[in-house]
């Protein structure tokens, strides 16, 4: 009975193996790939997006494949970057992969295209292009999200074939294996049994029995005698050498019907690729990459001259906020002057900027000039993925007065401290009561303002109080800029933190009725308005940069600027 049990057992392995290892080969095939079905994208969509968190593998490598009738683009990004360039855009995302099997996917509407043409951003980790463009992803490197979509600004992905592949290393020769051990495992089974067959039929006995000679006394006594002078052989000795043989050709079976077993069982780990529990983790990426800082500032620096040599129209392409308020207005004195404008070169810049899970994103940077005692402190921003890196503030600070930036081990420098905001906040409030009357009011935090372009502003206010020539009221109202949150946007340095600021400020004057005025070259070129009238509206703009180090709290500025003028009937 035990041995057709055991052969039993050995057939049943003989016969999963032999499955598994077709299986496997029918799956994987020779080359050790194994492939989900190819689909088709559906109309419209202008992206194939999939997130390389998605393929439920590790240990090896996967691929995913396009193929089209016109030029297509592939890219891999970060996820951050991708959900906010395709948000709104029509585009097929890749929900769940199987191998084999048909991968999940639907299409989420929106608009044909997206404001501007995949291949032109600049935060692609890798891209290519052609007729049929693939990409292979280690599945346990950093994970990204790779972006199928038209070479063309205008195209669509109509009619593409998409298809997910995955290595499968060590499959087929684990196959062979399989099979091997598939004719191990019943030829065992056939041995077994054919044992078991042939104990069945009774053997003819050893010694036959032959005529009764003498009497019983004298046939009892011989034996006993022929006993007595040889070794002891009785049934129970053969029984029990029987029985040492029977155990010791059991446990061999045994023995190796485990090993076939635990092979079969996938206890031990194999050089093939493993299933993987699939868990998507949300992305981030730093501000800044390597070398975008010194790349970007570069670039920068060369578009301003452009502008400022006459394409004012292209500052909205570099500049946002309260910078490209204060630059236009800039040119128009200038030109009123006649003089020329141009931007500084830099010789070295350091910047920095946090992790971010969503835009807009931002940085810090310090340009050098490499000369003079100044260097231009720039706050940089980027409001998505479809739009291109803007300075939002800039202003020219003493060369002691920039921090040390400490960036971590993935290259972000951390978020400044939540009590800066307290200190800005004081700051922000100490600032606008000194520009407001002159005097310095109380504050909360101890702040030092080491520069003279606060003083600078209050001196051209009271030009307008003094002499015979003085208005007959003059105001100043400031509040700060809030246009873009710039006291938000705050690095922590080595000894405490980093952020910039501006404040607003409106002068009205009133005139007397029959008093003539000349406002000056640079209020003139900043009117607004064509209409006569007895008062007179100035705005300016007054940009600083802020630093905490424990109590000790600084306010740096380089100079105050006018934005615009008006005149009104009071």
């Amino acid at each position: 009975m035990f041995r057709i049990i055991l052969a039993v057992l050995c057939a049943i392995i003989g016969l999963a193996a032999a499955a598994l290892a077709v299986s496997a080969v029918t799956v994987v095939g020779a080359d050790d790939v194994t492939e989900a079905e190819t689909f088709t994208v559906a109309d419209g969509a202008y992206a194939v997006v999939l997130d390389e968190q998605l393929v439920p593998f590790s240990g090896t490598t996967a691929s995913i494949t396009a193929d089209g009738d016109e030029e297509l683009f592939i890219g891999t990004a970060s996820g951050v970057d991708v959900e906010n360039y395709l948000t709104g855009v029509a585009h097929e995302t890749i929900t769940r992969v199987d191998f084999p099997g048909v991968p999940e996917h639907r299409l989420v509407p929106g608009e044909p295209h997206p404001v501007t043409a995949a291949p032109t951003r600049d935060w692609w980790t890798a891209s290519d292009s052609g007729a049929t463009v693939t990409h292979r992803f280690d599945l346990d490197a950093e994970p990204q999200v790779v972006v199928v979509a038209p070479a063309d600004p205008e195209g669509t992905l109509d009619g593409v074939r998409v298809t997910l592949a995955m290595d499968a290393h060590g499959v087929f020769g684990f196959s062979f294996l399989g099979f091997a051990l598939a004719v191990a495992a019943l030829g065992l089974a056939a041995f077994l049994l054919l044992r078991w067959w042939n104990s069945r039929l009774r053997p003819p006995s050893k010694f036959p029995r032959g005529k009764r000679t003498g009497r019983r006394t004298n046939g009892t006594t011989d034996r006993a005698a022929r006993t007595a002078g040889s070794p002891r052989r009785t049934r129970a000795g053969v029984a029990d050498r029987s029985r040492g043989g029977v155990l010791g050709r059991r446990s061999g079976v045994l023995a190796g019907a485990s090993a076939m077993a635990l092979a079969l069982s996938g206890c031990t780990a194999l050089p093939i690729a493993q299933p993987a529990t699939v868990e998507l983790t949300p992305y981030e990426r730093p501000a800044l990459r390597d070398g975008d800082a010194g790349r970007f500032m570069t670039d920068y620096t060369e578009s301003l001259d452009a502008a400022l040599d006459g394409e004012l129209e292209t500052l909205d392409l570099i500049q946002t906020g309260p910078l490209l308020d204060r630059t236009r207005a800039e040119v128009l004195i200038a030109r009123a002057d006649e003089q020329t404008l141009s931007a500084v070169n830099f010789t070295e810049v350091v910047a920095g900027g946090p992790m971010f899970s969503e835009y807009p994103m931002w940085f810090i940077g310090f340009g050098d000039p490499g000369e003079g005692d100044s260097v231009q402190a720039m706050l940089v921003t980027r409001e998505s993925a479809s739009q291109e890196w803007k300075v939002a503030q800039s202003l020219f600070v003493p060369r002691d007065a920039v921090p040390t930036l400490l960036a971590a081990g993935d290259g972000a420098v951390p978020v400044a401290p939540d009590a800066h905001q307290d200190v800005a906040a004081a700051a922000a409030t100490q600032l606008d009561g000194f520009l407001e009357t002159g005097e310095l009011p109380e504050s909360p935090v101890e702040l030092t303002y080491p520069t003279e372009a606060f003083s600078g502003f209050r001196e051209y206010v009271d030009q307008f109080t003094d002499g015979d020539n003085a208005f007959e009221d003059v105001t100043v109202t400031c509040e700060p800029y809030t246009g873009a949150p710039l006291s938000g946007y705050a690095l922590e340095t080595e000894v405490g933190a980093v952020s910039f600021g501006e404040a607003r400020c409106t002068i009205a004057l009133s005139v007397p009725e029959d008093f003539s005025i000349d406002m000056g070259t640079a209020v003139e070129a900043v009117m607004t308005s064509e209409g006569e009238g007895n008062a007179v509206q100035i705005e300016a703009s007054v940009p600083y940069m802020l630093t905490s180090a424990g109590a000790e709290n600084t306010v740096y500025g380089s100079d105050w600027f006018l934005l615009s003028s008006q005149t009104t009937e009071e």
